[in-house]
């Protein structure tokens, strides 16, 4: 049977290994909560200007509006990889992946055909049934 023996050499080598993948996992936590940012933007149509526009976090319940100029900054700060979800009615909705470097966003917003259903048209007036008391 054959044996093999560490030396101590290897072992220090090994630990010195060990020591920099544990800091590695420690710096990308430290960029991970230093990449947290406050976000602004300006939402719009192809004629100008958008408000009230919702603007909300992916799978949360964290949102915002946009004003009478079309701008907003979200309430809470976001990461790197957070996607935000740009909606109004009549217009397609839009999502926003967040990359390392986004901390302002320009969103113009396509139109969208929406098709309202309804009672169809009558000519008689509804009348509602009277109780008996």
């Amino acid at each position: 049977m054959k044996t093999t023996s560490i030396t101590t050499s290897a072992i220090k080598t090994l630990g010195v290994f060990i020591l920099f993948m544990c800091m590695g996992c420690l710096t990308n936590t430290l960029q991970a909560q230093t990449t947290e940012r406050t976000v602004t933007g300006k939402v719009s149509a192809a004629d100008g200007p958008l408000e009230n526009v919702g603007i909300s976090l992916k799978g949360s319940t964290e949102g915002t509006v946009t004003d009478k100029n079309g701008a907003f900054t979200f309430p809470k700060k976001l990461s790197t990889g957070d996607v935000l979800v740009i909606s109004y009615l009549g217009f397609k909705t839009q999502e926003i992946k967040l990359k390392d470097d986004t901390s302002f966003i320009e969103v113009t917003l396509e139109e969208e055909y929406v098709t309202f259903t309804g009672a169809p048209n009558s000519e008689k007036p509804y009348k509602s049934k009277r109780s008996k008391e």
